[in-house]
């Protein structure tokens, strides 16, 4: 199925020195990416809290990068701060004169062979090329910010991109549809699992860091507490007994002790009422019973792995 990822910000960074104020700013390695390839990312400030989840497209002399939707604002004036007198940089915000929308689900292949893309799905993650299908010119690049994993499709010609999606016959995934699947996925996102109370350990983001590049802005704190080993909770997964409604700030305890806190909360077609959250310690163990306690309620809940879900869209997949 298609999900509408216009809103996600759009951002291309150029200049000679792009590249090395975009790795003095993120947690992974930019200046070795070639064109071509990409990479998820961390924006951390400089305790190492997260500010937002970011992929970075190497394209052929300039970076795409792409931000949370309720991220775009922040990011040009964070980018702007580390700018020096005279520094070969430039960022132009493109997301109104661009289009995305992303591919997610069981028929990825099915769609992807029609437009000569199938074989993507077998380059690395975030790998991306260019395509020209009826007329249209698209970027297409695989990606992990879509539950399960998918491809993110985007190109200047918004009303040919959108046509291309049409005459797939695949549904638009809704807003509450994909919230579920995202959650079943362990899918965290900026604004409830990433925000500047986090930092990208607790979050699962260790895929995102790279613990041998140069110095960047929050490094010493983020290796601190790797080689410390001070991450002192973790998200995860919670089945819950009783739904907690979707909004609310339900905190976890566990013999009496705080144990944490959930950051989203959905109904399961498939699983039943279930949240993600952030637990701390031993009580994450999965299998774990815990109290969740929501507007003086308390309630209980049984800690699990992420992802909820064995096989993507196992019981809910596309019609």
């Amino acid at each position: 199925m298609w999900r509408e990822m216009s809103h996600f910000g759009r951002f291309r960074c150029s200049g000679s020195e792009a590249a090395a104020l975009l790795h003095h700013l993120t947690t992974n390695d930019i200046k070795n990416l070639h064109p071509g390839a990409g990479c998820d990312a961390a924006l951390i400030n400089s305790k190492a809290r997260v500010l937002d989840w970011l992929t970075i497209y190497r394209l052929e002399d300039e970076f795409l990068v792409v931000t949370s939707p309720n991220r775009r604002p922040i990011f040009q004036p964070h980018f702007q701060k580390f700018v020096l007198f005279r520094q070969d940089v430039k960022i132009e915000d493109v997301t109104d004169t661009t289009a995305m929308l992303g591919l997610f689900g069981s028929r990825i292949e099915e769609v992807l062979t029609p437009l000569g893309a199938a074989d993507i799905m077998a380059e690395p993650l975030n790998a991306h090329r260019v395509l020209t299908v009826d007329n249209v010119t698209v970027h297409i690049a695989r990606t992990q910010r879509l539950p399960f994993g998918g491809v993110l499709l985007w190109s200047q010609d918004g009303n040919g991109l959108r046509r291309l999606v049409q005459q797939s016959g695949q549904p638009l995934c809704d807003n509450e549809t994909f919230n579920v699947l995202r959650i079943e996925a362990g899918l965290p996102v900026a604004g409830l699992e990433l925000t500047e109370d986090i930092n990208p350990w607790e979050a699962g983001l260790d895929a995102m860091i790279s613990l041998s590049k140069g110095c960047y802005n929050g490094q010493e704190v983020v290796a601190r507490l790797n080689t410390y080993k001070k991450v002192k909770q973790s998200l995860r997964g919670l089945k819950l007994d009783e739904a907690v409604l979707p909004g609310e700030r339900a905190v976890l305890r566990a013999e009496g002790r705080a144990a944490g806190f959930v950051t989203s909360s959905v109904q399961s077609p498939r699983f039943g009422p279930i949240a993600l959250a952030y637990v701390r310690g031993d009580y994450g163990e999965a299998g774990r019973r815990l109290e969740v306690e929501s507007e003086g309620v308390i309630n209980n809940a049984t800690v699990t792995a992420l992802p909820f879900a064995a096989e993507p869209f196992a019981a809910a997949d596309e019609d």
